[in-house]
């Protein structure tokens, strides 16, 4: 009897080489759905979250899983393909500063912003047709999805929901009122994202090493110094780690000032790009310019030690 032709023996002038290079590489997952093709995800969800969660979150876990593998990957394509244009000056010489997207880019913001509207779905309810802010576990797997397509623009998904969570806690009750509704809207043409500019030349992993002073001029802070990277560069509410003139060294004398950009604040002037979509380094920030709705900085690390003894 005669082993089927896969099992039969081959002849050892025919046996193919093993394989190297591109033969090694996992096979295209293009078309795929990222969800209903990870078993492990899919377990682990049904572990972590309440079943309730689970059954009304599951559609869209399933959605976004199509996303990724389908629509969300073809944009992805076409935006590393054409990348952020930084106009230093409008046609006139004057210093405008501002960032042109691709389509594409703008089409992946829609989805994250405003369909799946991570920067909010922990912050409030309404986020995909839930009473209450999702469960942190349900908002770390729909962004392991979406990351699986694009990784870009999870750094500008995450700083706004950092900053929201920053201006939550620490801000004050006026602040609050006038930034959060802003930055929690899910209308992708009005809402205000969000950034943290913390570091510095002088100041990397040791943030206490900053040189940026704040000085509190009647009321309105003006900010003087240099960020060496600014990770979404172009956001509309930029968080700074800064030292109030006076302010012992190190990190107890730090604060974080909240700046309205392109309106009476602190400006970013980006002198180079990374590889990052967003992001740019170094990024200059102009002198004197004025934060007027920063009347007091988001949280200060003096304060802080203070109210905890």
């Amino acid at each position: 009897m005669h082993a089927p032709q896969s099992q039969a023996p081959l002849d050892p002038a025919e046996t193919p080489e093993p394989g190297r290079g591109p033969d090694l590489i996992a096979p295209d997952c293009t078309g795929e759905n990222f969800y209903a093709i990870d078993r492990g995800l899919r377990d682990l969800l049904q572990i972590y979250l309440e079943p309730n969660d689970f059954q009304r979150l599951e559609p869209h876990f399933h959605r976004l899983g199509a996303l990724a593998g389908g629509r969300l990957d073809e944009l992805a394509r076409v935006a590393d393909k054409h990348p952020p244009v930084l106009n230093a000056r409008d046609r006139l010489g004057r210093d405008e500063d501002w960032i042109e997207y691709h389509s594409s880019y703008r089409e992946m913001e829609a989805i994250a912003f405003g369909d799946f509207q991570f920067h909010a779905m922990t912050h409030r309810d309404g986020v995909l047709d839930m009473d209450r802010p999702l469960p942190a576990v349900a908002k770390y797997a729909l962004q392991y999805l979406f990351v699986q397509a694009e990784f870009g623009l999870m750094c500008p998904i995450s700083v706004t929901d950092t900053s929201i969570h920053l201006i939550r806690k620490f801000a004050s009750p006026e602040l609050r009122d006038y930034l959060l509704p802003k930055m929690l809207s899910g209308d992708v043409a009005t809402m205000w994202k969000g950034t943290q500019f913390m570091t510095e030349r002088s100041g990397g992993s040791d943030v206490g090493a900053i040189e940026t002073v704040a000085r509190n001029e009647n009321g309105a802070w003006r900010l003087f110094g240099d960020k060496w990277f600014c990770s979404h560069a172009d956001a509309d509410v930029a968080l700074l780690l800064t030292r109030p003139e006076g302010a012992p060294a190190g990190t107890k004398g730090s604060q974080c000032s909240p700046c309205r950009a392109g309106w009476r604040t602190a400006a970013a002037t980006p002198t180079g790009s990374s590889a990052s979509r967003t992001s740019s380094a170094p990024a200059r920030w102009r002198a004197a310019k004025s934060c007027s709705r920063a009347r007091s900085p988001i949280w200060s690390a003096r304060r802080i030690a203070a109210s905890s003894r």
